[in-house]
């Protein structure tokens, strides 16, 4: 046995006595050497999840099909969420693709929807191309979620295994939603009331329809007193959309 429990010992008591200096930032650096065993960075941050509805289905069905299903999948959105410049990690967990990007101002929480749309509207022209070669189509559900949180480096120090950790809502909310969107009468777009209170006015000064294209959403429908548990919408880019419906 090569674990040296006794020496598992002595790491945990160390870690768990050392003293963690936070430091608050306005912005996420974009360079890892920020990121120490010893320090935590608190700043503001935005998450978007995108997960493929009905992928259990799919993968029990594990040829070469599925896997180009998967590539193309995973190729197109990765390149729509590498447009935002604000991005600190993207990532694929299992069948779904994720970005988590540094937002200091409302319109970097904006630009996160807008991204958020695209792919929307991506997934329609994606589904029509795997009809195109005889595939079944497949859904996304698209999540949203913001906090300010605490990002951390973990690993063992030493072994060049090691990871950034966000610890706060801004994921957690967003996981959950892709989750959700695009099923049981849930729209495609789903995202956090903290992320919806930062969007919502921008988005109504650049079109007043957003006021009803973004929904409430509340966990007991019909009554007078229950919260509204996220907002969700259907949004599409209707350049997009023409061009798909012409050309694919």
């Amino acid at each position: 046995m090569s674990y040296d429990y006794k020496a598992s010992k002595s790491r945990v008591d160390e870690i768990l006595s050392s003293k963690t200096e936070i430091v608050k930032k306005d912005r996420i650096p974009a360079n890892d050497s920020e990121f120490t065993y010893s320090n935590g960075i608190k700043s503001w941050v935005g998450a978007i999840f995108i997960d493929m509805v009905g992928s259990s289905d799919l993968c029990k069905t594990a040829d070469e099909k599925t896997a180009r299903v998967f590539r193309a999948f995973c190729s197109e959105i990765i390149a729509i969420l590498k447009d935002d410049s604000n991005y600190r990690q993207i990532g694929i967990r299992g069948d779904c693709v994720y970005s988590i990007n540094t937002t200091q101002y409302r319109n970097d929480l904006v630009e996160m929807f807008n991204s958020a749309v695209r792919i929307h509207t991506f997934m329609k022209m994606y589904r029509k191309q795997l009809q195109n070669f005889g595939y079944e189509p497949i859904k996304a559900g698209i999540g949203l979620g913001c906090s300010e949180d605490l990002i951390i480096k973990a690993g063992q120090s030493g072994s060049g295994i090691n990871d950034k950790i966000w610890i706060g809502q801004a994921v957690i909310d967003a996981s959950k939603l892709g989750d959700k969107a695009y099923r049981n009468g849930i729209e495609p777009i789903a995202m956090s009331k903290l992320f919806y209170d930062n969007v919502h006015e921008e988005l109504e000064k650049e079109n007043e329809e957003y006021k009803t294209w973004i929904k409430p959403h509340k966990s007991i429908e019909y009554s007078y007193y229950s919260n509204v548990d996220f907002y969700h919408c259907d949004v599409i880019y209707t350049d997009f959309d023409e061009w798909v419906k012409s050309n694919v």
